[in-house]
């Protein structure tokens, strides 16, 4: 696999449509990636980071549609290992209460409560609202900072990632994933994995920003969350060709993301 060395020193990788598995696409914009150390490219991972507009080249696949930046950073997972994110503490109020929201859309699908894994849940807030709630909740993050972080107030996180392998099967009742698949290398096998880990019967709710909205159209290059650390810009569509590949049932589509249920 050919590999591209940018700027900034981090290796690129050539990668297809992770939706329909074709190495077809063509440009549809393209910016200059800044040159950055090491440390400092962790930055543009960061939750709270404000580096728009800096997202190499997006491409679109010509068979299904998919709009994705190719390449992509070979090291993804260690840079997120390395990520440090104090701003993100400044967000807590308003995460809190998008989060109650949140859950309380997710009650009227699971009740009573029982057992959650947040997939990329960071310091563990969603953690902290959902374990007010009744529910018996663990976390998963590849950033060592959140992940201790969380740790400090006596949540249960482990450091890595669904496709590490290191959880064991059909042990969780509800998974979610919030803003978490657009960032992953593999959106496939980490919907395979929540699979594996996921009872029969049971849940997984997950977000992402809608490529196909109003405001994303009407940007077009513009629009906010092209960015460097979104690989992926789903349609609803490709999210439930994805999910149904994995097995699951067509999801729910709602305000906060879809639900679909493991048959």
């Amino acid at each position: 696999m050919a590999l591209n060395q940018p700027a900034g020193g981090a290796s690129l990788q050539h990668v297809a449509c992770a939706v329909c598995g074709a190495d077809n696409a063509r440009t549809r914009w393209e910016t200059a990636l800044p040159g950055a150390s090491e440390s400092d490219l962790s930055s543009f991972f960061r939750c709270t980071n404000a580096h728009y507009g800096q997202f190499g080249r997006i491409v679109q696949c010509r068979e299904c549609g998919l709009l994705y930046r190719d390449p992509q950073e070979l090291n993804i997972s260690e840079l997120y290992a390395g990520v440090k994110d104090e701003a993100y503490h400044h967000e807590a109020p308003a995460r809190h209460c998008t989060f109650r929201r949140t859950l309380a859309q997710i009650h009227r699908l699971v009740w009573p409560p029982a057992q959650l894994l947040d997939v990329g849940c960071s310091t563990g807030l969603f953690l902290e609202v959902a374990r007010s709630a009744g529910w018996q909740v663990a976390g998963l993050d590849p950033c060592e900072w959140a992940v201790e972080e969380g740790r400090n107030k006596g949540l249960s996180i482990r450091l890595g990632t669904l496709t590490d392998g290191v959880l064991p099967p059909e042990q969780f009742d509800l998974i979610t994933l919030w803003d978490v698949i657009e960032h992953v290398p593999g959106p496939r096998e980490t919907l395979s994995a929540v699979w594996d880990i996921l009872r029969p019967g049971g849940l997984v709710a997950l977000t992402t920003m809608d490529v196909t909205s109003v405001v994303a159209r009407i940007f077009g290059r513009r629009w906010p969350h092209l960015m460097r650390m979104h690989l992926w810009y789903f349609s609803f569509d490709h999210l439930v060709t994805l999910l149904q590949q994995a097995g699951f049932e067509r999801p729910v589509r709602r305000p906060h993301g879809g639900c679909p249920r493991r048959s």
